[in-house]
């Protein structure tokens, strides 16, 4: 048999076992990823809707979360934990976990763009602006959750205000803003401190907790004051007071801010795309009356 018959045999052979070892592997997955896609499905259900791409590779980041989780510098798991619990997700969502779906997002666009003939300059731009799409989302759902803190956060203390000057405990002040306030991230952050303060933690300890959940600058001194007045036997309706017209002001000041940016953000899409497309449009017919004159 000549070097031609054996390598037309070897091929194919090669070939064959290359697939069946590709479809026992993905076989295996799919059985380790079923128990994982089960819970995962419970757990997320009790969280915030999550993009449609991490709900699903999150089931099949399972079986590299314990590769790739002890390889993961502690800078960096401590920073992928801080915007977890910065936009929120840091009770359903691991370091590790995120990172992974971060890297298998990319490589399945990689894979899905090279079947489709997409190759060279183009799938790699496409792959590097897919890997970047995670920690996007990440970053702006954090923004998004600080600002409806800021927003929100007023009218809590305000709630809360209103409650103690009625004469009403801390815990019974607690009750009526969850009971009387739409669902929102601080609605569900000061149902947490009821839960700890019914669990036995300290008032002192579930306002630190409920701080350290937050992570919002407008909450710190807020804290900082409600734990000075509870160790010093301060009141703390006219704690929440002064904080309520503090956090009102910063609103304001923000909200200002905000106004006076908008007029520099505007000149880009000015200068880019608004003053050329007018001008276009008034000297296209100066120009074609004046190649018409001559």
């Amino acid at each position: 048999m000549g070097n031609s018959e054996l390598l037309s045999v070897m091929v194919p052979l090669a070939a064959m076992l290359g697939i069946a070892a590709f479809l026992a592997w993905l076989w295996s997955m799919v059985r380790r990823a079923r128990p994982a896609a089960r819970s995962m499905r419970r757990s997320l259900h009790r969280t915030r809707a999550l993009p449609w791409w991490l709900r699903a590779l999150l089931p099949w980041s399972s079986s590299l979360v314990g590769v790739v989780g002890p390889r993961l510098p502690l800078s960096m798991r401590h920073g992928v934990q801080w915007m977890l619990r910065r936009a929120g997700f840091d009770e359903h969502l691991l370091p590790q976990q995120f990172v992974v779906v971060s890297l298998l997002l990319p490589t399945c666009a990689a894979v899905i763009l090279a079947l489709f003939g997409v190759s060279g300059t183009a799938l790699g731009l496409t792959t590097l602006l897919v890997a970047a799409l995670p920690w996007l989302w990440l970053r702006d759902a954090g923004r998004q959750r600080c600002d409806e803190i800021v927003r929100d956060l007023p009218l809590y203390v305000d709630m809360l205000t209103l409650a103690l000057e009625a004469g009403g405990a801390l815990s019974v002040a607690l009750r009526v803003a969850t009971e009387r306030s739409p669902d929102s991230v601080l609605r569900r952050a000061f149902q947490r401190v009821q839960g700890d303060l019914r669990a036995g933690r300290t008032r002192a300890e579930a306002l630190r907790a409920l701080g350290e959940r937050l992570d919002v600058p407008s909450v710190t001194p807020l804290i900082a004051a409600l734990v000075q007045a509870d160790a010093s036997g301060g009141s703390l309706a006219a704690v929440l007071r002064a904080q309520s017209e503090q956090r009102l002001n910063e609103r304001f000041s923000r909200a200002e801010k905000l106004a006076m940016e908008a007029p520099v953000k505007m000149l880009a899409p000015l200068v880019l795309c608004i003053f050329p497309c007018t001008f276009l449009m008034l000297g296209f017919p100066i120009l074609i009356r004046f190649l018409a004159s001559h």
